[in-house]
């Protein structure tokens, strides 16, 4: 079952989170640290005050990650806000960043989104000074470039990021791709076998963004006609 941006507290965002967005479906690859470091904070286990930032080009999984925090914290009951900048860059959704300081975990991703506007850069780095007086809320941060090339519109914003634990997502091979793919598939209750990923992979684009909304459109494409993946069949949903 999906959940809200708020987890844990009264709704506050029609933002839904994807099911499949899991810690146990994201494929590792050499990102090693950086999910034990979520992992980590997404525990009920008490931590020092700490902020992430972490960064990386289109289809890295950023989102995957920050609401896979989202999922295991709210497990352990933790407090968690999930803030989607891109689709709330407009000034006028500053408000929404009011209160975060009641918060055990706090996850805004794509910072970039946002971080030329002079009015939102003024609003987060208040969330920051409050934050550390609250001194209760772990931060999240994700963007699509590292703190030190963000098109920031506030050098004490950008302080702030460069101060926080920074970790690139690195790209994953295709044999990566694969088993991501299939991690994905079998939380749905699909099977996909090697040969059909494989396939997948090599015939489409390698951007995991569309490869999940290929897997998407055969999910459905398989429940409707009650058929088993196979390499014919994805030719036939997918027209390849």
């Amino acid at each position: 079952m999906a959940a809200l941006a708020t987890v844990g507290a009264q709704l506050a965002l029609p933002v839904l989170l994807p099911d499949d967005a899991l810690f146990k479906t994201f494929e590792t690859g050499d990102n090693d640290q950086l999910l034990t470091t979520l992992v980590d904070l997404s525990s009920a286990s008490m931590h020092p005050r700490s902020s992430v930032y972490l960064w990386g080009a289109s289809g890295r999984g950023k989102t995957h990650l920050l609401t896979a925090v989202c999922a295991a914290a709210g497990h352990v009951d933790m407090q968690v806000m999930y803030i989607p900048l891109r689709d709330f860059n407009d000034p006028v959704h500053i408000s929404l960043l009011q209160g975060l300081d009641e918060y055990d975990l706090v996850c805004l991703d794509d910072i970039d989104a946002v971080s030329d506007s002079p009015a939102w850069c003024l609003a987060l780095f208040a969330l920051y000074n409050r934050l550390a007086d609250a001194g209760k809320a772990q931060l999240i941060i994700s963007a699509s470039r590292s703190a030190l090339a963000l098109d920031c519109a506030l050098p004490d914003l950008r302080s702030r990021l460069q101060a926080a634990s920074s970790f690139q997502l690195k790209r994953l091979d295709d044999e990566g791709r694969q088993r991501a793919l299939q991690n994905h598939a079998a939380q749905r209750g699909l099977q996909l076998e090697d040969d059909v990923a494989q396939f997948m992979v090599q015939r489409l684009s390698r951007d995991m963004h569309r490869l999940m909304a290929a897997l998407d459109q055969l999910d459905k494409a398989s429940i409707a006609q009650q058929r088993r993946l196979t390499v014919p069949f994805v030719k036939q949903v997918l027209a390849i």
